[in-house]
């Protein structure tokens, strides 16, 4: 086979990828996010645990920052979904995962502290903060679902 022949087989094999591609995508199933580089497991996370309205406790991009250091990990400030992906990032053992489930757990309780305090300082709150730390008790437990299911 020549260098002409091999050439216009590679042309031919793109030509039918592209064209697969194509045909596969006609329902728009497959977007760009269809492709990332992450396992589903962050994805729920991300869902079910950084919207406040879900786990009752807001992480800033500092609360993402704090917690990476503590586990001598270190990024720039930037969106907090991007942040939250290279936090996980170097999640690659189940000790690893263990140690972000214990980050976030740890300043859920810190968190819920805060709101316990301020529950007992000003009592006309007390239903807000108290549905707050219930929530963030179930997102607790869900990320000990998602390491179960996941990691073990």
């Amino acid at each position: 086979m020549n260098m002409q022949d091999i050439n216009e087989l590679r042309n031919e094999f793109e030509a039918m990828q592209k064209r697969a591609m194509v045909d596969a995508c006609v329902d728009n199933s497959c977007s760009e996010e269809s492709y990332e580089d992450y396992p589903d497991y962050l994805k729920a996370i991300y869902e079910e645990i950084m919207p406040p309205v879900k786990s009752g406790i807001y992480f800033s991009r500092w609360d993402l920052k704090g917690m990476a250091a503590e586990l001598d990990e270190s990024f720039a400030i930037d969106v907090r979904e991007r942040m939250f992906q290279k936090f996980m990032q170097w999640v690659s053992t189940p000790e690893d995962m263990q140690q972000v489930i214990a980050q976030f757990k740890n300043n859920m309780d810190m968190k819920c502290a805060m709101y316990q305090e301020y529950a007992e300082k000003y009592p006309s709150t007390k239903e807000i903060f108290d549905d707050k730390i219930a929530k963030a008790q179930k997102a607790k437990k869900y990320l000990d679902k998602v390491y179960v299911e996941f990691f073990t």
